[in-house]
């Protein structure tokens, strides 16, 4: 047995004994890694097999970081002191192997964490929302057709084991229709920072059967301004320290705008002060101080929202233009045709099932 062979025991030895939970072949695949060979399996999953074994992530990381320390010396000790650089690509592969292990496993303890923090979350947000229903007697439903709020107000029925029961109404299905699955809807909390995400399953004779899948972050329904997303291209011109560039408006309201570029090369940043020159009908309009608040790519798409500073814009020009978008978009939503699933009455299944 070699040198190399002999330390690879040792730290196998030193793990099983640490983390005993921890599948063999895991285990060996982690020695490896922290002895810095490349190995089969991916960062990620074997952070998932170590997180597994539900020992806290401080044990984990300490065991791994004795071994890495085992190693070190291991390398000191065996190196050839004459040939600097093979030692520094040693100790490089041994710490940078290490360090990505490292990273999967707090990636992974953090992931876990988050999803925790989720379903705590989801279960208060339905027990409030539960008591609501009860008292009041109704669900208020809503989702968003080109930014515009379209909400259902119906009856509550019943609740049981994730699956929530509602009359069946017109405004119901108007807004499942403007829905771009046809399917999803949302729930907001009382205090009104979270929202429930539902899912239409099955249609009875008077009644729908709803799936809550998940929890978000309330953002679109604590917005003080009415929001449009516009359907027609409205170019716009930005100045940035002297520069011009060329977009195009994706949807705007009083207090700003986003923004998306064809061009690939443009780099706007958070805080960043910017010009705004675009028109609405006839009338051109000048944001002379505006602020990017977010910027980000979506669909390959660079992205910005621009955020105006008071008094700085025609507000009443924006008013009348978002008024005339808003009578096209609630034009459009009246012509949805019903989703499939809700045209016909069909036998509701039990969740249980």
């Amino acid at each position: 047995m070699n040198e190399h062979d002999k330390m690879l025991k040792i730290v196998i030895q030193n793990l099983e004994h640490e983390l005993p939970a921890v599948h063999r072949s895991s285990i060996e695949q982690v020695a490896r890694v922290i002895l810095g060979e490349d190995v089969e399996s991916s960062m990620g999953s074997l952070a998932v097999s170590l997180l597994q074994s539900n020992v806290s992530v401080g044990h984990i990381l300490s065991a791994l970081l004795r071994c890495e320390w085992l190693s070190v010396q291991h390398l000191i000790e065996t190196s050839d002191p004459e040939n600097i650089k093979q030692q520094v690509k040693q100790f490089s592969d041994c710490v940078d192997h290490f360090n990505i292990l490292q990273t999967a496993i707090i990636d992974a303890a953090d992931q876990r964490w988050q999803g925790a923090l989720d379903k705590e979350v989801k279960l208060r947000v339905i027990a409030e929302l539960r008591r609501l229903w009860r008292v009041s007697g109704e669900v208020l439903l809503h989702n968003y057709f080109d930014e515009i709020p379209v909400s259902a107000r119906v009856d509550f029925k019943e609740y049981k084991k994730g699956f929530l029961w509602v009359s069946m109404t017109r405004d119901l299905v108007t807004m499942f229709a403007a829905a771009p699955d046809l399917r999803t809807a949302y729930i907001t909390s009382p205090d009104r920072v979270h929202s429930l995400i539902v899912r239409g399953v099955n249609k009875g004779d008077d009644k729908i059967m709803l799936e809550i899948t998940g929890v978000e972050v309330s953002l679109r329904e604590r917005r003080r301004d009415v929001r449009v997303k516009l359907h027609q291209q409205l170019p716009i011109t930005l100045i940035h320290q002297g520069r011009a560039i060329e977009g195009t408006i994706e949807d705007i309201s009083c207090t700003g705008i986003g923004v998306k570029f064809p061009d690939d090369g443009v780099s706007l940043l958070h805080n960043q002060k910017v010009e705004c020159h675009f028109a609405l009908g006839k009338e051109v309009l000048k944001g002379s101080d505006a602020t990017i608040c977010w910027s980000m790519e979506i669909n390959s798409e660079f992205r910005v929202g621009i955020q105006f500073k008071p008094m700085s814009i025609k507000r009443e020009t924006i008013y009348r233009f978002i008024f005339v978008q808003e009578q096209a978009i609630i034009g459009r939503l009246r012509k949805l045709e019903r989703p499939s699933w809700m045209k016909d009455p069909i036998e509701l299944r039990d969740p249980e099932e």
